[in-house]
């Protein structure tokens, strides 16, 4: 079909799209299936749905090829089949159109890839509009009549993902964000401030899909009036809900559907359709609902908003934290660093924390999160008891490993209320290697872009753009191993972390001042962060020779190794002289030390400062 004949479709009336690929999916296919690879694997399935929407009064079904990019098929182990997976969605909806007898359009779907790739690194947008660009061109090249840009969460990529796309390809297209349905009311003008962005662009529709639901779409369209082009809006039918391996689905009826169909044309609506939970039914009903109605074009607008103005985004608040100031103002700074127990009871740590707060000599603690990928108290939690217990500040770690993204914002919400104000963001030794090692570990994002997304909730907001209220604003630290085998990648994601928004960086533990050194020359003579070198006062031979053979990143000099063994029961003295010089040495090479203390007796480490 030519681009004049679809344009002329939009300006002649309302035009209905298809409703949910997914959802009505789930209700055919195998518990377990990968929805992703429909086309090729359930072929069947997709053309019924196909057909179902073409009879309910359909006239534009898009294909189901929303996750046939490339990033998302590599994750299925499948990224050599984007070409025949994108193919055969256009095939599937073309061989509808052709049994249905019907003239309807057929729209390639394209999803977002912010969730998979880093969109905010330096290979990140590259990478997104190579992939976008790629599904576009064999979506085209295939037959499709325009191409759909749907559920887009960040406005940055999908203006990234129209440009990509025009670069290969000049098939008209409909450009969709999606919001979350928490957003409040005073939010709408922004959201729609966002869609007016879109429709400046060289696109034949934009608008809103799936979240936050028919109402909250109305919510965004009333802020809309006199929009340029049609608006393209395609709800989901509510909030679904997975419970017990099962989607349950919003009560959300055709009628209901209809009467937001009604409404969304009577705002400019030009194309109409559902996302997750809509059927068959719900699209019969919505175009029972439209029949008729033609586009409302800017020139018959009478209502004008006055946009909101955007206040310029403001620089991140400092950290508040001793820490952070102290670091800020050159102090070198001492830390003790600790193990949380095994167990439910905290009586001997915090005991420990009070005398070695006693001193006078410790800035802050520092608690490792289940090290080595062994179960132990929650780190945040035990930070506030021990800041509550001695008034000294805390590092707590926290790692992408054991919780989502949302579960630990959801941590850093409670801990900053809890009075946790530092933070050490570690990718966390894999659970494999500890007591749970049929366990797979979470790691929904990787460390960059959770040390990204505890930089944004210090602006205001969580990774979503909802707004947070008071800002946590962190001081975050990372960490970095001199002794990396690939010095040069070392410093690379040293580098991305400070980008991203870290404060200060800890070192992996070292024995000697060669691997610190190498660091130093690799990056130019200074890390771009203030860090924290790790001393730790080695008891014994065999714990020495464990660390140097079994753990990954810790080296051992030779000649300390020597000298311990040779030390025989009297090793820990070899080892405490080695730690001395070290912390002697440590206010001229960095911004200051963390002690590693012995988990039996943590206050042992006193000695060490008594100089």
């Amino acid at each position: 079909m030519t681009h004049a004949r679809i344009v002329r479709r939009f300006a002649d009336h309302v035009v209905v799209a298809d409703g949910a690929m997914g959802s009505e999916l789930l209700t055919r296919v195998p518990k377990g299936a990968h929805l992703d690879l429909g086309p090729l694997e359930y072929p069947r399935q997709v053309l019924d749905i196909h057909l179902a929407y073409l009879t309910a009064g359909a006239e534009l079904i898009e294909t189901a090829t929303f996750a046939a990019s490339r990033p998302r098929l590599e994750r299925l182990q499948a990224g050599d089949r984007v070409e025949a997976l994108n193919s055969a969605g256009v095939k599937l909806a073309r061989e509808a159109r052709e049994i249905a007898g019907v003239d309807c359009l057929i729209a390639g779907s394209i999803g977002p890839l912010a969730g998979v790739i880093d969109l905010d690194e330096r290979a990140g947008r590259s990478a997104i509009a190579g992939a976008h660009a790629e599904q576009a061109a064999i979506l085209a090249g295939r037959g499709a009549d325009l191409l759909v840009l749907e559920t887009f969460f960040r406005l940055d990529e999908l203006l990234l993902a129209i440009e990509a796309v025009r670069g290969v390809t000049d098939l008209p297209l409909v450009a969709m964000l999606t919001f979350p349905f928490e957003r409040l009311p005073e939010n709408h003008p922004e959201l729609a401030a966002q869609v007016r962005e879109l429709l400046a662009c060289d696109v034949l529709a934009a608008g809103v899909n799936c979240a936050p639901g028919p109402q909250g779409t109305l919510d965004v369209v009333e802020y809309l009036a006199g929009a340029p082009r049609p608006l393209a809006v395609m709800p989901n039918a509510g909030s679904l809900v997975r419970r017990d391996g099962r989607i349950f689905f919003p009560p959300a009826t055709p009628s209901y559907l209809a009467g937001f169909a009604r409404r969304a044309a009577e705002l400019g609506a030009g194309l109409v359709g559902g996302c997750c939970g809509t059927g068959p039914e719900h699209i019969r009903a919505m175009a029972d609902a439209v029949r008729g109605m033609s586009p409302i074009h800017a020139r018959r607008a009478t209502v004008a908003v006055e946009e909101r103005r955007v206040p310029a985004p403001m620089p991140p608040p400092r950290p508040a934290s001793s820490l952070a100031a102290k670091l800020a103002e050159g102090r070198f700074v001492r830390v003790v660093q600790l193990d949380p127990p095994r167990g439910t009871n905290s009586e001997r740590i915090i005991e420990a924390t009070r005398a070695l707060a006693a001193s006078g000599r410790v800035d802050a603690f520092d608690i490792n999160s289940n090290p080595l990928a062994r179960l132990r108290m929650e780190s945040l939690w035990l930070g506030a008891e021990i800041q509550r217990a001695t008034g000294l500040e805390t590092v707590p770690h926290i790692t992408p490993r054991d919780a989502s993204l949302m579960g630990l914002q959801a941590q850093l919400l409670g801990a900053w209320h809890a009075g946790i104000r530092n933070l050490l963001a570690i990718s966390g030794d894999p659970s494999q290697l500890g007591d749970y090692p049929g366990v797979h570990d979470v790691n929904h994002v990787d460390i960059f872009e959770l040390v990204r997304s505890v930089a944004r909730m210090a602006e205001g907001f969580d990774c979503a753009g909802n707004p947070i209220g008071e800002p946590p604003a962190y001081c975050l630290g990372v960490a970095v191993n001199p002794a990396a085998d690939d010095l040069g990648h070392e410093v690379d994601r040293l580098r991305r972390k400070a980008d991203a928004g870290a404060h200060f960086a800890m070192s992996q533990v070292f024995f000697s001042w060669e691997p610190w050194e190498r660091l130093l020359d690799r990056c130019g003579g200074a890390l771009p962060l203030p860090a924290l070198v790790a001393v730790w006062p080695l008891p014994s031979f065999r714990l020495a020779l464990r660390l140097h053979n079994e753990v990954p990143g810790i080296l051992v000099p030779e000649e300390l190794l020597a000298r311990l063994d040779a030390a025989g029961p009297d090793a820990g003295k070899i080892g405490t002289e080695r730690a001395l010089a070290m912390l002697a040495e440590a206010p001229h090479r960095a911004a200051g030390v963390y002690l590693v203390a012995p988990f039996k007796n943590p206050a042992d480490v006193l000695h060490l400062l008594d100089g």
